[in-house]
């Protein structure tokens, strides 16, 4: 039965991690081409929209995580007409959220990237980068819903396959648009639209194939519904959210206290802090359907499992990335910047070594916090996002640097996961006992109806 969980769980991961690492891959890849092709200023234009990408990714995991929570608890309890309705109305949620989005995005597109805080130096190539990925958007977050459903649906390869096409595509056309044709920032952004938009009709073919057991269905849009997907997708919204609005603290902070060389350097860092938080989000994907499954089905015992799964794969994974990083800062480096001098290097190479500590701790704090959503107690999952995705580092970044040395701002990271890794252990054990509780009541139920229908019972 166990042998049989871990091969359920690697069937799920293995795939999972490598969609997130070509999903990763195209995210940073705008960023490497245009570092190289376009120089500095490019590659500052593209981190300053970073944030609200993250915003709209942010959108369709706030969608998709809350129904795919839904639809597998559902599927657990044999319920397929009402999974396929909460499926259909996530799609139809997905098309008319990134439309609102979008839509007033562009029209006020001057405003919108001078609160992202562009400068007038930079603004224009903002413009040309934001205002084409928001053309694209509702591509952007359809796409991420097909893709986590086609693994509800039993099919994760095919996910892995999709995202292949996709990271492969937008590589392609990075190189084409930014070096060929010189289209510089606006280049990068088409390509990155266009690998969006061919897994999103993919997907959308393989769901209204004969392949494909989740289906689409006729609905009325039920507001407890729509409320419940809300509800349970918000903390893994927040979460990936949280690296953009960290990105905004950092940018703001460093911009006065390091300058344009400390942009440069926090830059690199984001980028690789973003790999490196998709990859526990992948592993979050992974666990979270198998979990709610076991859970809705009251498999207490194997919900426990998995996340003992969960938490030794993030650190396994996170522990790799903080070795690569403490042995091979300049590789990083080298990906973003072609041109930088000794001073640069050794200033990049101490704060990238400085903030991958922190990646160790954010995996406990990240993986625990989507085990809180995936047994429902969204509740957890909101305090430990909130608390390390925004108020302990949003106190910390605004205090510390004043009270302390300027150096301090690249340990904030580290010290805000590591207070908010007091609270996930005391949370973790207070829900583990809850559900300890679970499988003691249904164990004392099965031994009363055992000894029921003993016949050898007096």
């Amino acid at each position: 039965m166990k042998k049989t969980l871990v091969k359920s769980y690697l069937r799920y991961l293995l795939p999972t991690i490598a969609t997130m690492i070509l999903y990763s891959t195209y995210t940073m890849v705008d960023g490497i081409f245009v570092g190289q092709g376009v120089g500095a200023t490019g590659i500052t234009a593209v981190n300053i929209s970073m944030p609200y990408v993250n915003f709209i990714f942010a959108i369709s995991i706030l969608i998709s995580i809350g129904s795919l929570n839904l639809v597998t608890y559902q599927l657990g309890k044999g319920n397929k007409k009402k999974a396929d309705e909460i499926f259909s109305i996530a799609f139809a949620i997905s098309l008319i959220g990134s439309l609102a989005i979008a839509i007033p995005s562009l029209i006020f597109i001057d405003e919108l990237v001078i609160f992202l805080g562009a400068s007038s130096e930079v603004k224009t190539l903002v413009i040309d980068y934001l205002s084409v990925i928001l053309i694209f958007a509702p591509f952007y977050v359809v796409a991420y819903l097909f893709e986590i459903m086609v693994k509800a649906d039993g099919r994760p390869f095919l996910a892995t396959a999709f995202m292949a096409l996709s990271a492969l595509s937008n590589i392609v056309l990075d190189y084409i648009f930014i070096f060929k044709f010189g289209m510089g920032v606006r280049g990068a952004a088409i390509a990155t639209g266009i690998a969006q938009l061919l897994p999103a009709l993919a997907y959308l073919a393989y769901f209204i194939s004969p392949l494909a057991r989740l289906k689409f269905r006729k609905f009325n849009f039920k507001a407890y519904i729509v409320k419940e997907i809300i509800s349970y997708g918000l903390p893994g919204a927040l979460n990936e959210l949280s690296p953009g609005f960290i990105t905004l603290l950092f940018n703001n902070v460093i911009g006065r206290l390091y300058g344009i060389r400390g942009l440069d350097s926090y830059t690199i860092i984001s980028y690789v802090m973003s790999f490196v938080v998709n990859i526990i989000i992948g592993i979050n994907q992974a666990s979270q359907p198998l979990i709610s499954f076991n859970f809705g089905k009251g498999d207490y015992k194997n919900a426990l499992r998995l996340r003992k799964y969960m938490v030794r794969s993030a650190f396994i994974l996170s522990a790799l990335m903080f070795v690569v990083i403490y042995l091979r800062p300049k590789l990083f480096i080298d990906l973003f910047i072609g041109d930088y001098d000794g001073e640069f290097l050794d200033f990049t190479s101490k704060n990238l070594r400085t903030f991958s500590i922190a990646f160790l701790i954010m995996a406990y704090n990240i993986v625990n916090a989507s085990f809180m959503s995936a047994v429902k107690n969204t509740t957890y999952d909101f305090y430990i996002t909130i608390l390390r995705g925004y108020v302990i580092i949003g106190l910390l970044i605004f205090s510390l640097p004043w009270i302390f040395s300027k150096e301090i701002v690249w340990h904030i990271l580290t010290i805000s996961e590591l207070l908010t890794l007091f609270v996930t252990i005391f949370l973790v054990r207070r829900e583990e006992g809850e559900i300890k509780k679970l499988l003691a009541r249904d164990m004392r139920l099965k031994y009363k109806k055992d000894s029921k229908n003993n016949p050898l019972n007096p």
